[in-house]
């Protein structure tokens, strides 16, 4: 352990030396590099794959008291769409395993990480959740922008605490910042913890999925999407530390598990508290999840009805944007669900698409006659496929809180003619309310 902590300080020492060198470089290269990121609503598609992460969850549906499929999305599962930049590339030829050429940046930040991890005790698995939250955060690069006030390799954000501008974009500060503990540069003393709190600070994160260990630290409006990086975090970890694992330091009254069986059981509520979407998954995952289409009645051919009996908690017009405050228009109206709400096709239709949307998240889009098109958003699960014929009043999705929001709810658009219309209006012109209604 002696020879990786001088390891890791030089590493660390080299990372932040070459930092400072090509400061200027790096500036006029983030913007050429943002250019390619699009970050999208995981939800249970992204999942918590990788590494016995799938059977971990399995693991919890089955406490939960589901009967578990063998596989996901078998004969009788839901549609679930495959993830928009799920599993991205890992890039080859540069001077450390996982990294491309001319990557010198991103490497000096993981050397940083990892020597953080080092100090922090935190072993290959703490600095895998550390390096697939940067990855994902902000592609092990130094950046100074962000949303909303977010900045460095892990977007921590000065307003919520996590340091001046100029500590979050630095490595070593924003490493130290995320794994917490006494090595956090928050650490308070008389506390014995650190505030705010990194890794260490979360209970049980060593037998959480790479996914949920990060998004408990990092609270993201993409909870699921870390699981994406973590193979190329491994590789990366293992170049970096000689390939040999390191041992998690576990305080003397913690038993680690480990391993994807059902004795390592993450609690529904550890998935919950995460953001990670366990109830869809589960419900992608049963034996039988085609019996959510026998709730309701049909509706007679051609007409039309309410998707949800809820309330309105945001209407259809020009608003200004709660997570990115920008005045813009609503194109849909928002109502009240909690996640799993069954969702009914609100006529006769055929499934235009199953996708993931940008900040909509998973959507499920039905065309109708017409020329008219019904848009299901930010939905934890999808049940129908594209090309199905559709029965209004059919159960075709259930709400989530997949994509950007501010939490669970659903959202329903209608297009006529390619361009989106008052749902409200639309639906009252054909006699259906959708005003009113319990949650």
């Amino acid at each position: 352990m002696d020879v990786l902590t001088s390891i890791g300080a030089w590493a660390a020492q080299q990372g932040a030396s070459w930092l400072v060198r090509n400061r200027g470089r790096i500036a006029a290269l983030v913007g050429i590099l943002a250019a390619g990121a699009f970050l999208v609503g995981a939800g249970i598609g992204a999942s918590v794959s990788g590494q016995g992460s799938d059977e971990q969850a399995r693991a919890t549906c089955r406490a939960m008291g589901f009967t578990v499929a063998n596989s996901p999305g078998g004969a009788e599962g839901g549609y679930v769409p495959a993830p928009v930049n799920a599993a991205p590339a890992i890039p080859e030829g540069g001077l450390v395993d996982g990294f491309g050429p001319g990557e010198n940046e991103q490497i000096a930040v993981a050397q940083a990480i990892v020597a953080a991890g080092t100090a922090a005790g935190v072993g290959t698995r703490g600095m895998t959740v550390a390096i697939a939250a940067a990855l994902q955060e902000s592609g092990l690069r130094q950046l100074d922008y962000g949303d909303r006030d977010s900045l460095g390799p892990f977007q921590q954000r000065p307003s919520q605490g996590w340091g001046t501008p100029e500590q979050v974009t630095d490595a070593n500060f924003a490493a130290r910042a995320f794994f917490g503990g006494a090595n956090s540069p928050h650490f308070d003393a008389a506390r014995g913890t650190a505030s705010p709190g990194g890794l260490i600070e979360v209970v049980g994160w060593e037998q959480m999925p790479v996914t949920v260990a990060a998004q408990k630290v990092q609270r993201s409006a993409f909870p699921n999407a870390y699981a994406k990086h973590e193979v190329r975090a491994t590789r990366i970890v293992a170049a970096l530390t000689g390939g040999a694992p390191i041992p998690t330091l576990l305080p003397a009254d913690s038993t680690g598990t480990g391993g994807s069986s059902d004795a390592a059981i993450v609690t529904a509520e550890n998935y919950r508290a995460s953001g990670f979407d366990i109830d869809g998954f589960c419900a992608a995952n049963t034996a039988n999840p085609s019996a959510l289409m026998s709730g309701g009645e049909t509706i007679p051919a051609g007409a039309w009805t309410a998707p949800l009996a809820s309330l309105i908690t945001s209407e259809f017009g020009m608003r200004l944007h709660p997570i990115h405050h920008v005045w813009k228009l609503h194109e849909g109206t928002d109502f009240a669900a909690a996640v799993g709400t069954p969702l009914r096709a609100a006529s006769d239709g055929v499934v235009k698409k199953v996708t993931w949307y940008g900040g909509g998240g998973l959507i499920v889009a039905v065309e109708h006659a017409g020329g008219v098109e019904t848009w299901f958003l930010h939905l934890s699960q999808v049940v129908v496929a594209p090309g199905d014929a559709v029965a209004g009043g059919q159960v075709i999705a259930l709400s989530g809180n997949s994509g950007t929001g501010t939490g669970p709810h659903f959202h329903l658009e209608t297009h006529v003619g390619g361009v989106p219309v008052d749902p409200v209006q639309f639906m009252r012109e054909r006699g259906v309310e959708l005003t009113g209604g319990a949650p």
